[in-house]
């Protein structure tokens, strides 16, 4: 696309006028900020998806293997008191890292509550049951009646359901909130607001038509001699055709000041009630193009991601690739040590676990300290 024109001021350009040229740029700059920030997110996410979570699935089966290895470890012999206490802490902690990805099946289930004397099941229970309260706390905060007990999220169609309801129950509160509002006796700020809203979609309406139409005489592909230039201007003139069906106004004040080479002169012509309307639509078009970039951290795609949004391409595919590199080392690390429980002799694993419950043990001055270390003084 050619390059946005930088129009240079004159007498005939008012302040509202030089303002509006400069709020297209501005939109057009987030615009491309917008779609690259987008690309970055979809390839970390993207490298994650072929790299990090396939690593990360892996070396939750290898402490699963090792837990297990572990227990039958412990059923071959009798073991010393304080051994047996130390996986206690190893196997349960093996176990909770593996279970993040791998769901509990029926020997993992025996050996963790083996080795906790709790059951698996009750905990799962409770924490999807303190999970579905605060969700049903902050449904009844938003005037929704919803019962939890009335759903099993373990059925595709009651999930299904659930959903179903949710988007009912959200238009029902949307159409209570607009039926409250309509009664209520309008403000004076109110009543010129909707004349303001009004008056903008008739200006809207009026113009678009006219600035389609310049745009399609120069962007005309059959006016075009040179091949490369007409297949760009078959690309912008669908451009053009949709924000014209969609009636997109800010769109085609973008295009129409990257192509036109008389903006200046039009511009000149806009009278100023017009310009300051056009102002007030491209400076809410810029405040949704500012916030959809900071809400990109909060899109599902890019959930585990979105520590890396801050980065720049190749710093992010830095600290990614290492990430990758340090789970593959993890892998192989627990790949030796599953060995060594296997083939070495007992006296050997008995040292080896004692080493392995340091890094499994916590020493309750930690979570205080991390506490401590949250507040700056």
């Amino acid at each position: 696309m050619h390059s946005i024109i930088h129009i240079k001021t004159n007498p005939n350009l008012s302040p509202k006028h030089i303002e509006f040229n400069k709020l297209v740029k501005d939109i057009e700059k987030l615009r491309i900020e917008l779609s690259r920030e987008e690309q970055k997110l979809e390839m970390f996410s993207e490298y994650h998806t072929k790299n990090i979570r396939p690593a990360e699935v892996a070396l939750c089966k290898r402490k699963l293997e090792m837990a297990v290895t572990l227990d039958d470890f412990a059923l071959s012999s009798k073991l010393p008191k304080t051994l047996y206490n130390e996986l206690e802490v190893i196997i349960p902690e093996l176990l909770n890292e593996s279970f993040e990805f791998i769901p509990p099946d029926d020997v993992s289930k025996r050996i963790y509550e083996k080795w906790t004397n709790v059951d698996l099941d009750e905990i799962i229970q409770e924490e999807k049951e303190e999970q579905l309260e605060e969700m049903e706390d902050f449904m009844k905060s938003m005037g929704i009646d919803f019962d939890s007990k009335d759903i099993d999220f373990d059925d595709p169609e009651s999930v299904g359901e659930f959903h179903k309801r949710m988007e009912e129950a959200k238009k029902q509160m949307e159409e209570n909130v607009a039926e409250r509002q309509s009664k209520r006796k309008k403000t004076k700020k109110q009543l010129a607001a909707e004349e303001t809203e009004k008056l903008q979609d008739d200006i809207k309406n009026k113009n678009l038509r006219s600035v389609y139409l310049s745009l399609a005489k120069i962007l005309h592909p059959d006016s075009e001699t040179d091949a490369d230039l007409k297949l760009e201007k078959e690309e912008i003139m669908k451009q053009v055709t949709k924000a014209y069906e969609d009636k997109d106004i800010i769109t085609l004040l973008v295009i129409e000041t990257q192509w036109l080479k008389n903006t200046e002169e039009r511009l000149a012509n806009i009278k100023e009630d017009v310009a300051a309307i056009y102002i007030q639509l491209l400076k809410e078009q810029a405040k949704k193009l500012r916030q959809q970039k900071s809400e990109l951290r909060y899109h599902p795609r890019f959930q585990y991601v979105s520590s890396f949004i801050s980065d720049k391409v190749d710093r992010g595919m830095l600290r990614l690739s290492l990430e990758k590199d340090r789970l593959n080392k993890d892998l192989r690390k627990t790949q030796k040590e599953i060995e060594i429980i296997k083939i070495n002799p007992r006296n050997e694993v008995k040292k080896f676990i004692k080493t392995l419950a340091q890094r499994y043990y916590k020493d309750p001055m930690d979570d205080f300290m991390e506490f401590f270390s949250t507040f700056r003084f």
